[in-house]
């Protein structure tokens, strides 16, 4: 008798991994409860304590426990319309918007409805592709440079569009992401408005990842591709950045308006009915009080912003010090160094890859960080991200001592000197790495 599997795995089952970023905290995690000092720059999650009046509203709506529209309670829907056009200068309808349970579900159920493949810059984020392999969609990657701050470019578009054409491709949906993760960067309004040019005349539907919308702090300001292309735009966000909220997992998508809008929008539902038939009551009910535009909330939200910015733009400079290239951040608390410079040293340490850079900055010097393969890059490039928003902020108790003393602080520079101590540790590891392999520092 041939012997049958119980357990009959789809093709693609094999070659899927655990996201990159939850791997890197699961494992740090594991060597902090077994005592290992490891100074986490390998997972971005904004550190905060819940704000007050978000807390008070979680616990004064911990008795609703009822299932909810789909789509969303409808007084947040309408709270999230009246948001978004205060915050963003965008017209929205509260029919036009979506609640799920984080903006990565509905950027997975975008990628299923909509027909085509995707068109993603590189770097991106590490579950864009994933995400679109298991819709099987075909994934053509548009080439960024880091002299251009890693932002695609509307002639890397075009090149990008006639190449999938040529090579029988059907590229129907380009993902931008601003501010940018892994790299910081934002799009300014200008090169947004050219992209989304290329974009309607290919007629490409564009989702806009804006998850760090409120997390800006440069002098580019957050302008959303639906300002310029509002009839071909799905903009996605949530609070899990600005709001330090990633485990409330609320997100929120808004489609375009008009008679394709619908549609869109009656998928998204009969998706979210078949799978996550609504986000939880009591988070929704909360999240009233976050898209509220309070005062002290907002408040709150550009005073976390600034710590961020404080604390990113510190190891930037201290990265550029050391020569290594790396993009000015402009928004949430990511780097996205590039130690090619460091090549002929590093490889001397048998570091040929950015895998291996990764693995030997947390073996040897005890920080974890992830590998620019995760995100796209080419291994050879020694690429890798970092995300400052850990460091001095693993507990909730050191994370509020972190805003007290921002706002105390007279400048960034004497906040991070006289209130982050564990960045100063890695700013003075890298130094020593950078001696090591031969480089000033």
């Amino acid at each position: 008798m041939t012997h049958t599997s119980l357990l009959t795995l789809s093709p693609e089952a094999p070659g899927m991994r655990v996201s990159p970023t939850l791997a890197i905290n699961e494992r740090v995690t594991d060597l902090w409860a077994h005592g290992g000092k490891i100074h986490q720059l390998g997972f971005g999650e904004s550190r905060f304590p819940v704000h007050p009046k978000v807390k008070e509203a979680l616990i004064a709506n911990a008795h609703q426990k009822s299932y909810l529209p789909g789509a969303g309670l409808p007084e947040l829907r309408e709270a999230i319309a009246t948001y978004y056009r205060h915050h963003f200068d965008i017209e929205v309808a509260p029919e036009q918007v979506i609640v799920g349970p984080g903006s990565k579900s509905l950027i997975f159920s975008l990628l299923y409805i909509l027909g085509g493949d995707l068109i993603l810059p590189e770097p991106c984020w590490v579950s864009y592709a994933p995400q679109a392999r298991l819709v099987r969609k075909r994934v053509w990657w548009m080439p960024t440079r880091l002299t251009e701050g890693y932002r695609p470019s509307p002639e890397a578009l075009e090149r990008t569009l006639i190449r999938a054409q040529r090579e029988g491709g059907d590229p129907r949906i380009l993902l931008l992401n601003s501010p940018n993760n892994p790299t910081g960067a934002m799009i300014p309004p200008e090169q947004l408005a050219a992209l989304t040019e290329v974009a309607r005349r290919w007629n490409l539907t564009v989702i806009s990842d804006e998850v760090y919308a409120l997390t800006a702090y440069g002098d580019v300001p957050h302008v959303s591709p639906a300002c310029f292309y509002p009839e071909g735009t799905v903009v996605t966000g949530g609070l899990s950045k600005h709001l330090s909220l990633g485990g409330w997992r609320l997100g929120v998508a808004v489609v375009p308006p008009g008679q394709e809008g619908r549609q869109l929008m009656q998928a998204m539902q009969s998706v979210a009915s078949e799978i996550w038939s609504c986000v939880a009551a009591p988070i929704q009910y909360a999240a009233l009080v976050a898209y509220s535009n309070d005062p002290d909330i907002e408040a709150y939200i550009r005073v976390c912003a600034g710590v961020h910015r404080a604390r990113t733009r510190h190891l930037h400079r201290a990265l550029e010090a050391l020569g290594v290239d790396c993009a000015p951040p402009d928004g949430g608390f990511y780097l996205y160094p590039d130690f090619g410079a460091w090549r002929r040293g590093l490889e001397a340490q048998g570091v040929y890859t950015s895998e291996d850079l990764a693995r030997y900055l947390l073996d040897e010097f005890h920080i974890a960080a992830l590998p620019g393969t995760a995100f796209g890059s080419p291994p050879e490039s020694l690429s890798l991200r970092l995300a400052t928003s850990y460091l001095d902020a693993e507990s909730d108790a050191a994370a509020g001592a972190l805003l007290d003393a921002f706002r105390r602080a007279p400048d960034d520079e004497a906040f991070v000197e006289t209130t982050c101590p564990e960045l100063l540790e890695v700013e003075a590891t890298f130094a020593r790495i950078a001696r090591l392999v031969g480089q000033r520092g």
